[in-house]
């Protein structure tokens, strides 16, 4: 579907309790201005908050079995596969689960959110996920590139001009995508000279007014920037809805989990 379209989508189900049965997977058209050839058609899955709680559900079975139907080139995580700020040890047979399915030709690769903490990143080095929270990497494709930058996703301040300026500058005809977890940071990466960011950490709201209108959006963004896809400046922004259920409220209301897969298109002039 094209971007309009997906902005407009109707919001069923209207309301998930206890579990995500019944998530919306979203395929989107992204166009890109001067896009290389090569990238043309590349489909990336964006997997944001999934914050396992010490338990794998029916809609975790069905997200498995989507992901390796899909058959995306590239698997992108913007944090929060925890739930649990303080006690890893629990969730980590689920993450590891779900970790066996993401793999694609392109890889997986994810950055750390608020709930994941600091001390979890060493629990992902025997797993199909890359973690780049604060790294980065440039995968060839053909003859062009993509250029994947992971912000710090633990704190909202460990973005700091120290941390953007050691991140290379971007090469000449390569795409590049940003990994945050807070939509905001959108505002400091100027430098960065990004095409896409990808986002999560406000759920869409996660419990929402008739008509998808969040009450809380845990971020300093305007209200519609907590979900969809959105122009900022010369960036697509992605705002994930975001799979599981955040601060012990298992329920979304006007606000279904998603998963998006993009499809990279050349922009029409």
């Amino acid at each position: 579907m094209d971007l309009s379209s997906y902005n407009r989508l109707p919001i069923k189900p209207w309301l998930q309790l206890g579990d995500m049965r019944g998530f919306q997977w979203n395929h989107v058209d992204l166009p890109i201005p001067n896009l290389p050839p090569a990238l043309e058609g590349i489909r990336i899955l964006h997997l944001a908050d999934v914050h396992f709680n010490r338990k794998w559900t029916a809609a975790h079975d069905e997200l498995v079995a989507k992901i390796e139907q899909e058959k995306a080139d590239l698997i992108l995580l913007t944090g929060d596969m925890l739930e649990n700020k303080t006690y890893v040890l629990p969730d980590l047979p689920h993450v590891r689960r779900l970790a066996g399915h993401l793999t694609a030709p392109l890889g997986c690769f994810s950055i750390l959110g608020n709930h994941d903490g600091d001390l979890f990143g060493p629990h992902l080095r025997d797993t199909p996920i890359t973690l780049i929270d604060n790294d980065w990497r440039r995968l060839q494709v053909g003859d062009a590139a993509i250029e994947l930058i992971g912000l710090p996703g633990v704190h909202r301040d460990d973005l700091s001009p120290t941390v953007l300026a050691g991140f290379p500058a971007k090469s000449p005809g390569a795409l590049r995508i940003v990994l945050a977890h807070f939509p905001d940071h959108v505002r400091k990466i100027a430098s960065l000279n990004a095409d896409v960011m990808l986002a999560g950490h406000t759920h869409g709201g996660q419990v929402c007014l008739p008509g998808g209108v969040p009450i809380v959006r845990h971020d300093s963004l305007p209200r519609r920037y907590c979900k969809c896809i959105h122009r900022v400046n010369d960036l697509w922004l992605v705002v994930s809805r975001g799979f599981g259920f955040a601060g012990g409220v298992n329920v979304r209301l006007f606000c279904p989990a998603e998963v998006v897969v993009l499809t990279l298109r050349a922009a029409q002039a």
